[in-house]
């Protein structure tokens, strides 16, 4: 057949589209950069060019993949997040950008105050504890994963982007021992167990469940990061975690009830909708007032 990139490029949009794929047209053209190993600029610049059959049948093969719904970053191997881009896997979860606005608000408590050190729980990819790392060179970041397959992307991710951090294998706290940070940030599994089912295929049936599965209500995690983080938080530590849209008022009250945080708040993502919540260790005496109690 005899098709120019943009009636090829449409022909696939249409496609993804008859399959529901929530961005057919961003996806059918990004498929082609990814094919032909071009950016946006030389895409546009390509767009009236003649495509030879051979391009137009590994192209629509492209195209059926995506038409499965498998998602386009499984299939192209990588992600953009806060500007760099990271390899991905079918064994951890797709970086999302609302997650970079909780990656922002670190960056700006970590400007203001005097932190040196910081732990990334439930890693993943690597993509917080290596945007950090990148972003604040002098920074100290340490990653936790349960996931050998975490460790060995992280560590991949952390050499594409020239990044020295340390990776420990292991559930949450448990591979640090008694070691304190100044900060610890947290993108923890957070969808409640029922829901997984009632998400986008993408989600549903090709990112790993473990990476999604918060437990009933969701909140499995933030119990276990906010009871063990005062131990693991230097004097004047901060945590800062990524929540789900309806979880702020949940995740607040945790923090309260424990008495060993203040300065406890909400910040909204781009889309108006709550992202992060930041707490700060309390003084001292109050903190081992309330581990006494316990």
């Amino acid at each position: 057949m005899s098709l120019v990139v943009k009636d090829l490029v449409k022909m696939g949009q249409t496609q993804l589209e008859k399959t529901g794929c929530p961005e057919p047209k961003l996806d059918a053209e990004l498929l082609f950069c990814f094919m032909k190993n071009i950016d946006r600029t030389e895409f546009i610049m390509e767009w009236s060019d003649l495509v030879e059959d051979r391009i137009c049948e590994q192209y629509f093969d492209l195209i059926a993949i995506r038409a499965t719904r498998k998602p386009l970053q499984h299939i192209i191997g990588t992600q953009d997040f806060m500007g760099m881009t990271f390899g991905v896997s079918e064994d951890v979860l797709i970086p999302r950008h609302d997650t970079e606005t909780v990656v922002e608000k670190a960056e700006e408590i970590i400007g203001k105050n005097k932190i040196k050190t910081v732990l990334d729980l439930c890693s993943g990819s690597g993509v917080i504890a290596i945007s950090l790392a990148k972003r604040k060179p002098g920074l100290k970041v340490t990653a936790t994963d349960v996931s050998g397959a975490a460790k060995k992307l992280t560590l991949a991710n952390a050499k594409r982007h020239g990044v020295k951090m340390d990776f420990l294998l292991g559930d949450l706290y448990e591979p640090v021992g008694r070691k304190k940070f100044d900060l610890i940030i947290s993108n923890p599994p957070y969808i409640p167990r029922e829901v997984i089912g009632t998400l986008e295929d993408e989600v549903r049936r090709f990112e790993p469940q473990n990476a999604l599965d918060g437990g009933p209500d969701g909140l499995d995690f933030y119990h276990k990061i906010i009871k063990d983080a005062p131990a693991h938080l230097n004097k004047v530590g901060w945590l800062v975690l990524e929540i789900g849209h309806d979880q702020g008022e949940a995740v607040t009250d945790m923090l309260r009830e424990t008495e060993a945080f203040e300065e406890i708040q909400v910040f909204s993502d781009l889309a108006g909708h709550d992202r992060t919540v930041v707490a700060r260790l309390a003084e001292k005496s109050k903190h081992r007032k309330r581990i006494n109690k316990a």
